[in-house]
């Protein structure tokens, strides 16, 4: 991967132009991501290209990466900007998957993964972890059905329909849990309940920890950083996750790693791992 300077992200990024110079208009509808049918219209989408022209799970998530991003393009790990290919994306997000994981899974726990989308995902758990069972919960019956159909192979995956603010039948009764999620919480308006329903279930059940791969504050005081800052707030993003785990009186964070892959630099992925008091 390149080294790309801060001065030259204007370059690579149309919402960085628009940040510093407020004259401009935004390049896309700000709010329009944290929308459910956002995400449906998406996944209805590619459900239906995907039955048109079925391809392998790694072709199909190579194309899905690629779409709407140079080939380098920018991207950010641990506050550096670097332009990267999509296979070297692809690779640096399997790894933020993995290592993310692995301090809490042992063999023989359920991953949830909650707000799973088409289950991006799904894959590289299953295979980085060959002893876990994958359940993806998702909201977006279009991401539902596709995740069933480009996993209908392994009886290792699953994935259910799930609200975080409706029910939670899928996650289980029995075995030791951990909870999922990549992306997602960022796109809620209020996380502090969902950690709250959390909490509860894993003083009542098996749920042994939270991993969360999640587009997260609190953001450095730096350029770059507030640049973060401004693009969530004009986009609607929620950015609360760490310090409301942080303030829950039955989780213990027990780790934090800001900025370990942005394929978006302006929206970088922060690894957070809990586990109940």
């Amino acid at each position: 991967m390149e080294p790309v300077a801060l001065d030259d992200l204007p370059r690579h990024s149309a919402w960085a132009i628009s940040l510093l110079d407020p004259s401009r208009d935004p390049p896309s509808t700000p709010g329009a991501y944290t929308e459910i049918a956002t995400y449906d219209d998406i996944y209805a989408y590619l459900l239906e290209q995907y039955r048109e022209q079925p391809v392998s799970r790694k072709t199909f998530s190579n194309e899905i990466k690629s779409r709407g991003r140079g080939n380098p393009d920018v991207i950010s790990v641990e506050e550096r900007l670097y332009l990267a290919t999509t296979t070297e994306l692809l690779g640096r997000e399997r790894d933020a998957v993995r290592d993310a994981l692995y301090p809490i899974l042992t063999g023989g726990e359920t991953v949830v993964d909650l707000g799973c989308g088409w289950g991006a995902t799904f894959g590289v758990i299953a295979e980085e972890f060959p002893g876990v069972t994958v359940v993806g919960g998702e909201v977006s019956q279009h991401g539902v059905t596709l995740a069933r159909e480009l996993y209908s192979d392994t009886d290792r995956i699953s994935t259910e329909p799930f609200d975080f603010y409706g029910e939670w039948d899928l996650l289980p009764e029995e075995g030791p849990t951990v909870v999922f999620t990549r992306g997602a919480l960022t796109t809620i308006d209020d996380v502090e309940p969902v950690i709250d329903r959390l909490a509860a279930r894993a003083a009542a059940d098996d749920i042994i920890g939270g991993v969360h791969l999640e587009e997260t504050g609190p953001h450095p005081d730096t350029l770059l950083g507030l640049l973060r800052q401004r693009y969530a707030t004009a986009n609607d993003y929620n950015t609360d996750l760490v310090s409301v785990l942080s303030e829950h009186p039955d989780l213990s964070v027990t780790a934090v790693e800001y900025d370990v892959i942005g394929a978006n630099p302006l929206h970088p992925l922060t690894a957070v791992r809990w586990r109940p008091i």
